[in-house]
C-alpha cells in the first residue's frame, strides 16, 4: 500500500486545515463563554462542534486519503459509511461540549472525553472500514485499539484545554498539537490497514474519494469562513451594546429620556431671558 502517491506534502495539507479547525472551534468556544442567553451559545457551540470535528478532524483524514493507492487495484468508498463518517465527529464533538459546560467539573469532563473519544475513534474505524479494493482489505485490531486510545487522550486533553485558554498564542499553540495528534491517530490507523489484491476478484464497488472530497471542502471552507467572521463582528456589537446600555442608563425616569433644566439653573437666569 502507498501512502503518499501524491507527494508528502499531503501531510502539511492535512495538519493546516486540522490547525484551523481546532484554532476556529476553540475561538468559538471562548465566544460561547461570552453569551448571554442560551440560544447564542447553542450556536457558538454548533459552529465549534464542526469546525473542531469536521474540519478539524475528517477534512484531514480525507486529504490524508488521497495519497493512499493500492498497487494493482482502484481504492472505491463505501457511500453510506463515508457519509456517515462525515458527520460523525462533529455530532459526538457537539454533544461532549454540551455535556462539559462552562466550568470544569471532572465527572462532567470525563463523560465528555468519552463521548468524544469514542466518536472520532469510531469516526476513523468508518472511514477504513470503508475502503474498497479488488480483492480484500483487513483491519488489524491493535492499531483500532490504539486509535481509541489516542481519541480518548486527545478529547480528554482538548475539552480541558477549551476551559481554561485566554491567550490567542497559547490557543493557537494549542490547536497545532491538536493537528499532529489528529493526523498521527489517523496514520496510526492506516497502519493496521491491509490490501491483499486479487487480480480474478470483481472490481471493487463504490464512489472516488473527489465524489465526498469536494463538496466536503466546500462545506468546511464555509464552516471556517463564518464563524471567523462572526468572531471578528463580535467585539463590535458588544461594545455597541454596552454603549446603549449606558446612554439608557444615563436617563432619568419619568422624563420620557429628555433632560430637564436643574432647579438652580433656573434660579440664576436673567430676569429679561425667563
Amino acid at each position: 500500500m502507498i501512502y503518499f502517491s501524491m507527494g508528502y506534502w499531503i501531510i502539511a495539507l492535512a495538519l493546516i486545515v486540522s490547525t484551523a479547525g481546532a484554532a476556529v472551534g476553540l475561538a468559538c468556544i471562548r465566544q460561547s463563554t461570552r453569551s448571554v442567553t442560551a440560544r447564542f451559545r447553542f450556536v457558538w457551540l454548533f459552529v465549534a462542534a464542526a469546525s473542531i470535528g469536521g474540519v478539524g478532524v475528517s477534512m484531514p483524514v480525507f486529504v490524508s486519503m488521497l495519497g493512499v493507492e493500492a498497487e494493482g487495484s482502484q481504492i472505491r468508498y463505501d457511500e453510506t459509511l463515508t457519509t456517515v463518517f462525515s458527520a460523525a465527529s462533529g455530532i459526538t464533538v457537539m454533544l461532549a461540549l454540551i455535556i462539559v459546560g462552562r466550568t470544569q467539573n471532572w465527572v462532567r469532563l470525563g463523560l465528555g472525553a468519552l463521548v468524544m473519544g469514542a466518536g472520532i475513534g469510531s469516526m476513523e474505524l468508518l472511514i477504513l472500514s470503508a475502503v474498497h479494493v479488488q480483492g480484500t482489505v483487513q483491519l488489524n485490531p491493535l492499531s483500532i485499539a490504539a486509535v481509541y486510545a489516542i481519541a480518548l487522550l486527545l478529547s480528554a486533553a482538548l475539552l480541558w484545554f477549551s476551559l481554561r485558554v485566554n491567550s490567542t498564542v497559547v490557543l493557537m499553540g494549542g490547536a497545532m498539537l491538536y493537528a499532529l495528534v489528529v493526523t498521527g491517530m489517523h496514520y496510526t490507523g492506516l497502519l493496521g490497514l491491509s490490501f491483499h489484491i486479487d487480480a480474478a476478484a470483481s472490481a471493487p464497488t463504490g464512489a472516488d474519494l473527489f465524489t465526498f472530497f469536494v463538496p466536503f471542502f466546500i462545506i468546511g471552507s464555509l464552516a471556517l469562513a463564518i464563524p471567523i467572521t462572526a468572531i471578528l463582528v463580535a467585539p463590535d456589537r458588544r461594545e455597541s451594546q454596552l454603549a446603549s446600555a449606558s446612554s439608557r442608563s444615563g436617563e432619568k425616569p419619568g422624563n420620557g429620556g429628555v433632560s430637564m433644566p436643574e432647579p438652580w439653573s433656573l434660579a440664576h437666569t436673567p430676569e429679561s431671558v425667563r
